[in-house]
């Protein structure tokens, strides 16, 4: 597997290289002054490996542009232009998002469809994420999409921010995210369920963001042979269960 690595300066970028050692082939933080031909991926690259920030995702296409190789991107902060350009690759490679490589946090969520199901009639969601100082965008994707699998039980709800001042009684229907910045914490998601007289609080801890590159290792070998189409850890987890 021949791998290029794209936003190869960032924390992830860094320990990727480190992982994969000679099976990177090309590195890339942005895409160097330059336009096709001139900037190009080797031809022989299989996955990319995308780490880097929304902005850079402009240089990200221009690299890809005359390729066909696969891409695993972990990149957050995402926008509606952005989702459509991942739509764009999806029907030319295959391509694999995900927030978070983690597979403790692909079960935290299934756990949290199980709850949902039995539980969001009457318990409220409040989600607390943990990130170190360096951490760009809150909340985090993966606190963003553990709400999404609440709201696919609960309903639309009002996702409120943090709370701060005279904010009245907490409504039914909100869904409370709260992001803590500082340290070198690699990435914690706490899930506190409220119901009346009792509490559910389910956690994942990432203890070192090795467990996040060997993730992402693991969706490229997953991108081999595929067919183009947009792939998550839902397929992921279920091959590796086959």
């Amino acid at each position: 597997m021949r791998l290029c690595v794209f936003g190869s300066e960032g924390r992830m970028g860094r320990l990727i290289r480190d992982e994969a050692g000679d099976s990177v082939v090309a590195c890339y933080d942005r895409v160097p002054p330059g336009t096709p031909p001139e900037v190009r991926l080797p031809d022989d690259v299989d996955v990319i490996l995308d780490f880097s920030l929304p902005s850079a995702w402009g240089d990200l296409d221009l690299l890809m542009s005359p390729s066909r190789a696969a891409l695993v991107t972990g990149t957050t902060g995402l926008g509606p232009s952005h989702m459509e350009m991942l739509d764009r690759w999806a029907g030319e490679r295959a391509v694999f998002a995900s927030a978070n490589m983690s597979r403790g946090i692909y079960v935290l969520g299934r756990l949290l469809e199980l709850a949902g199901r039995m539980l969001s009639r009457d318990f409220s969601l409040e989600v607390v994420e943990i990130h170190h100082g360096g951490k760009v965008d809150s909340p985090s994707g993966t606190a963003l999409k553990l709400a999404d699998i609440w709201e696919s039980f609960a309903g639309q709800g009002v996702r409120t921010m943090g709370r701060s001042g005279s904010v009245g009684p907490r409504k039914p229907v909100e869904i409370g995210m709260h992001s803590l910045r500082g340290g070198d914490v690699a990435g914690e998601h706490q899930l506190h369920l409220l119901g009346e007289g009792e509490r559910l609080v389910l956690t994942h801890m990432i203890t070192g963001r090795r467990t996040l590159a060997l993730g992402a290792l693991r969706a490229a070998e997953f991108l081999i042979g595929k067919e183009p189409g947009l792939y998550s850890m839902d397929d992921l987890m279920n091959g590796d269960r086959k």
